[in-house]
């Protein structure tokens, strides 16, 4: 199974090839993924945190701080947040819109 991170990075990747960037210097192109990867992470991060039970927003800005893995993260936010792949998806849309029409 593929990570959260591969998958976002294979969906910044078709991004850029339907936004029809290929045809940048290797360099640029790596900076145009890396500058839309973290545009994207901050969107679903934002979107998690709006998500989350107020309740339990110090309960996993302390899981955060104690470094655990991506997959427990994962894990904390789908128990917290039950809709969560439908929320993810819809912010993926979203910022796909706002790229590709921007």
């Amino acid at each position: 199974m593929e990570s959260p991170t591969a998958n976002l990075e294979a969906f910044v990747s078709q991004l850029v090839e339907e936004k029809g960037l290929n045809y940048l210097d290797e360099e640029t192109l790596t900076q145009v993924k890396s500058d839309l990867m973290e545009r994207l992470e901050n969107r679903i991060n934002a979107v998690i945190i709006a998500n989350l039970p107020s309740a339990d927003l110090v309960d996993f800005e302390q899981k955060l701080e104690s470094k655990i893995s991506e997959e427990e993260i994962q894990a904390y936010c789908s128990t917290k947040i039950p809709n969560l792949p439908e929320i993810v998806a819809a912010e993926l849309l979203a910022f796909r819109q706002s790229y590709l029409n921007g």
